[in-house]
């Protein structure tokens, strides 16, 4: 790969699903799950893919999905995420953590007798093997879509453009992405990438994205206390002000992300994550930064989800589909012709990230360019999502600094229509969107899948998000309120299943006991006795 020095071969994984509707004149569109290290095969088969998994492991269409009328590519990045491997290796997965401990055998796991550890052969999980910010994977990401575009020509035909929408972490990513790949547009023009060709940009998205955390970070308490529309109080109010307080003070969380962005600046421009004063600055405040922010969230006797106020900690998200035990299964992986295990989460990748504290480094700067650049940029959030919620997206749509800022922020939010339907609340000013999608969680697509597809193509067609009918240009301005302020009621509590390969993310403790003991009831992966620990989800 060019630009990014390798020690070992790097083998990314990707699914592409061309459009069922004119193929050649549609453009492609990129989607990345965020994380960092979660594998974009939950876009495919939990989120906007054409396919479903249903709990006997077969294959269900997707009517909402996004290949209806685009070209999809779904790409496993950085290295080690999903399928994408570098050197195939035997090991084993502890199931109730997630982590991999490669270079052990079987046998040797046979010896152990622990129900939890899982042997496989999987990528290295060699740190030096993948990244550890944002702009060396975007370096990645711009060397693999080289390689992808000149096969893409006669084996995926397309309009020539290339749309990047990301999710979560994703906030970062597709910003970034694009931003470095019209930079090297630019020297593709300027004759100082010869053997590269441009990759001509179009609509970006941002699907409830963490983006920049100064400006997001007190939105987590805010909406635990009482700023989420559903009227659940998760914090006390004590607990709302400790965070307040933990942010303003002197050397407080926002103080350390100052300092991180000032040493960055100075030290490690080029977001390389080899500085290491730099990366223990930055992974400080970003340590803190969440903790102070968001630590009284998880400290309850009741748990909610991160990814969705409205429901239990375990379970309530994306992770509770099949998709995984679908993936691992042998004739599934043999007919992919890949020689890994999947994983749904990298934690090789993730800690890599967070040694350098990339996330506390944001990329504000990055969308204001893309616009000024005349690329659009949409933004959509369910407003059920806690972790990356709508209230601190709204409030970095209004912090973007670009050319028609003050515009934006004097835009009113009108609402969404779709068959007739209000599926949500948009403020659109030229090319930039801001959408919260009512109902849904941070996975919009999966929980309002129909809505989630209108938004997508409205923006993708350069319509205006409301109602899809208007060709929008710089002049476009939505007319409403100043603030998005519907109500809507509290859905009931969906009860978690608990999945094996999940067991962190959708099984309560004595259900990972059970498993761990031998005595869990499991079907097709699923633990169906015992059931959820009582006392542990909201009612």
């Amino acid at each position: 790969m060019k630009m990014t020095k390798q020690p070992k071969e790097l083998n990314y994984f990707y699914w592409f699903f061309p459009a069922q509707e004119k193929p050649e004149e549609s453009p492609i569109v990129v989607w990345l799950n965020g994380g960092p290290g979660a594998s974009s095969m939950a876009g495919v088969f939990a989120e906007n893919g054409p396919c479903r998994i249903d709990k006997n492991l077969k294959q269900t269409p997707n009517p909402d999905s996004w290949n209806k009328k685009y070209n999809m590519l779904y790409l496993d990045q950085p290295m080690h995420v999903g399928y994408s491997h570098d050197v195939p290796t035997p090991g084993v997965m502890d199931l109730k953590t997630g982590d991999i401990t490669p270079n052990v055998s079987p046998e040797e796991v046979a010896r152990q007798d622990n129900k939890l550890l899982r042997p496989g052969v999987f990528s290295s999980q060699d740190p030096a093997a993948t990244v550890n910010t944002t702009l060396t994977a975007a370096r990645h990401f711009w060397n693999f879509m080289q390689v992808f575009s000149k096969h893409a020509a006669t084996e995926h035909p397309s309009d020539g453009t290339l749309s990047i929408w990301a999710e979560s972490f994703g906030g970062h990513f597709s910003p970034v992405f694009a931003r470095f790949t019209q930079d090297q547009n630019n020297r593709v023009a300027r004759g100082r990438l010869p053997d590269s060709m441009p990759l001509k940009l179009s609509t970006v998205g941002i699907m409830n994205g963490c983006v920049d955390t100064e400006t997001e970070a007190l939105s987590k308490a805010e909406f635990a206390f009482n700023a989420n529309t559903y009227g659940i109080q998760q914090i006390s109010e004590a607990e709302r002000d400790e965070a307040r307080a933990s942010f303003e003070q002197k050397d407080g969380c926002r103080d350390q992300l100052r300092k991180c962005e000032a040493l960055g600046e100075a030290q490690d421009v080029a977001y390389e994550g080899n500085n290491q004063e730099v990366s223990q600055v930055c992974s400080a405040a970003e340590e803190f930064c969440f903790e102070a922010t968001g630590g009284a969230y998880f400290n309850q006797t009741v748990k909610r989800s991160t990814f969705d106020i409205t429901q239990c900690s375990v379970g309530g998200d994306f992770l509770s589909e099949s998709f995984l035990e679908y993936l691992n299964q042998t004739k599934v992986i043999e007919a992919l012709q890949v020689p890994v295990s999947m994983t749904a989460f990298s934690n090789a990748c993730f800690e890599g990230f967070q040694k350098t504290g990339d996330g506390a480094r944001g990329h504000l700067g990055a969308i204001a360019s893309l616009l000024d650049l005349g690329i659009p940029v949409a933004m959509v959030y369910g407003d059920r999502d806690w972790i990356c919620n709508w209230k601190g997206g709204e409030q970095i749509s209004k912090a973007i600094n670009h050319t028609q800022a003050e515009l934006f922020s004097k835009a009113g939010y009108t609402n969404v229509e779709d068959d007739g339907k209000s599926v949500g609340q948009v403020r659109q000013q030229g090319l930039l969107s801001f959408t919260r999608v009512f109902q849904a969680s941070h996975f919009v697509s999966f929980t309002q899948p129909k809505a989630s597809f209108a938004i997508f193509d409205r923006a993708m067609g350069g319509n205006d998000i409301a109602t899809g009918n208007i060709k929008v240009d710089g002049n476009f301005t939505t007319q409403g309120s100043a603030e998005s302020t519907a109500i809507t009621e509290k859905p009931a509590v969906v009860p978690p299943v608990c999945h094996l390969l999940s067991l962190k993310e959708t099984c309560t403790d004595n259900q990972i006991d059970a498993a761990a003991e031998g005595t869990a009831k499991i079907e097709n992966g699923i633990i169906t006795s015992p059931g959820v620990q009582p006392g542990v989800c909201p009612t």
